[in-house]
């Protein structure tokens, strides 16, 4: 984390870079306890 910089973050998030590609099959797993945590969210 020391090596992030408002610098770094603005240009990443300017020039949408460095693109990261996940596995579809891991996007999936990953994305249940995601969409499980936002319900506990909603819920409160």
């Amino acid at each position: 984390m020391k090596l992030n910089t408002l610098e770094k973050v603005y240009l990443c998030l300017k020039h949408e870079l460095p693109e990261v590609q996940i596995d579809p099959l891991l996007f999936e797993d990953a994305l249940k306890p995601l969409q499980r945590m936002l319900e506990i969210e909603e819920a409160f």
